[in-house]
C-alpha cells in the first residue's frame, strides 16, 4: 500500500502520487527552458505538454487494457475509472508526437522535431520519477528474488510484501531504471547542447536528440522490461513483451533512418563500414534474443543472462550513435 503524505480533510495525497509530480514538473520546466534555448515560444511548449498528458494517459491505459485485458471489466471502464489498474508508458510515445503535430501548428518558430528535441531530456527525467515513485507504494515488480542478506539493500534490492504477507528482496527494477533514467536525462542535455544544431550531410539536424531518445529508452526497456514478472504481452505472443517489441523496433527504425542517410552521403552505395554497422548490429540482436530466451528457459541463470543482454544493448546503441556519426558534416566531432 502506498504510504500517505498529506491528508486535508477527505483528501488523501500519497508520496507515490506526490513523486510523480514532481516529475512531470521538473520535465516542463527543463521542456521550457530548452524551448526557449532553441529559439521557439514558451507558450507553444506549454500547450505542447498539457497535450502531451492529455493524449498520453489514455493510450497508455488502453495498451495496458489490451495487454491485461482480464483487469478490467471492458475498454470504457479502463478509461474512465483510474482508481486501479496500470499503464504501458511506451503509449506516451505517441502521445508526445501527436501533441507536438498539433502544437506546431501554431508556431511557425518551432516544428515538430523541434518540439520532441526539446522535451527528449524531460521525458527521460518523467519517467526517472515515475520509476523512483514504485518505492514509495511497494510494487517493484521483479522476478529476482535474493536470498543473500549482502544483497538486500539498495540499488541493487528492495523489500516488498509477498502473497504469504513476508517481506522478500528483489531486484529493484524500477530504481535502477531510475538512476539509467538520469543518465540518460544528462546524456541527452549533453547531445542537445553539443550537437542538436550539427547538420547531416543529406538530412536536417532537428529531431535526433528525439531520435536518441528512443535509441537510449528503447535500449533501457529491452533489457528492464525482461526483469518484470507483469510485462505486457500481445495476445498471440507469450514470449517477448509488448514493451521489448516497441523497443527493438524503434532502435531497428532509428538504424534504417540513419542508414539511409549515410549511405546517400556515401555517394548511394553501401560502403565496408556500413556492413560492419550492420553486421554489429545483428550481433547485437542475436545476444539479447539468446539472452531473453535463455533467461526464460533457464530461470535460475539470470546474472549470465542479464550480463550479456546489457552488453547486446550496448552494443546497439553504440552501432547506431556511429552510424548517426557518420551522417555528419565532415568537420564534426564526437
Amino acid at each position: 500500500m502506498s504510504p500517505i503524505a498529506l491528508c486535508i480533510g477527505s483528501t488523501v495525497i500519497y508520496w507515490s502520487a506526490f513523486v510523480i509530480t514532481l516529475g512531470l514538473l521538473a520535465a516542463l520546466l527543463m521542456t521550457l527552458y530548452l524551448q526557449q534555448a532553441s529559439g521557439g515560444r514558451r507558450a507553444t511548449a506549454l500547450l505542447f505538454m498539457i497535450l502531451t498528458l492529455v493524449l498520453s494517459v489514455p493510450l497508455c491505459r488502453a495498451i495496458h487494457w489490451y495487454c491485461h485485458i482480464e483487469q478490467y471489466d471492458s475498454l470504457r471502464e479502463a478509461l474512465t475509472n483510474y482508481s486501479s489498474g496500470s499503464y504501458v508508458l511506451s503509449g506516451a510515445m505517441l502521445g508526445a508526437w501527436l501533441a507536438a503535430l498539433i502544437a506546431s501548428r501554431f508556431d511557425r518558430r518551432s516544428s515538430t522535431a523541434s518540439l520532441l528535441d526539446a522535451f527528449a531530456p524531460g521525458a527521460a527525467l518523467a519517467v526517472a520519477f515515475i520509476r523512483l515513485s514504485a518505492l514509495f507504494n511497494s510494487s517493484c515488480r521483479s522476478k529476482i528474488v535474493f536470498h543473500s542478506p549482502a544483497l538486500r539493500h539498495l540499488p541493487l534490492a528492495s523489500g516488498v510484501i509477498n502473497t504469504a504477507g513476508q517481506v522478500e528482496y528483489r531486484f529493484a527494477t524500477f530504481f535502477v531504471q531510475f538512476l539509467l533514467m538520469l543518465v540518460i536525462c544528462w546524456l541527452l542535455l549533453r547531445f542537445f547542447s553539443r550537437r542538436r544544431a550539427v547538420p547531416m550531410k543529406s538530412g536536417a539536424a532537428a529531431g535526433n536528440t528525439a531520435r536518441m531518445f528512443l535509441l537510449y529508452y528503447g535500449a533501457c526497456e529491452l533489457l528492464m522490461d525482461s526483469t518484470r514478472y507483469d510485462s505486457s504481452f500481445m495476445h498471440f505472443n507469450g514470449f517477448v513483451s509488448m514493451v521489448q517489441i516497441i523497443a527493438a523496433v524503434s532502435i531497428l527504425a532509428l538504424l534504417v533512418y540513419y542508414s539511409v542517410h549515410s549511405v546517400r552521403a556515401a555517394g548511394g552505395r553501401p560502403t565496408g563500414r556500413h556492413w560492419r554497422f550492420w553486421g554489429g548490429w545483428f550481433l547485437a540482436l542475436v545476444i539479447v534474443g539468446m539472452s531473453e530466451y535463455l533467461v526464460q528457459r533457464f530461470g535460475d541463470w539470470y546474472l549470465p543472462c542479464y550480463s550479456a543482454m546489457a552488453v547486446g544493448c550496448l552494443l546497439m546503441v553504440f552501432v547506431v550513435y556511429r552510424v548517426y556519426q557518420s551522417c555528419c558534416a565532415e568537420d564534426d566531432r564526437p
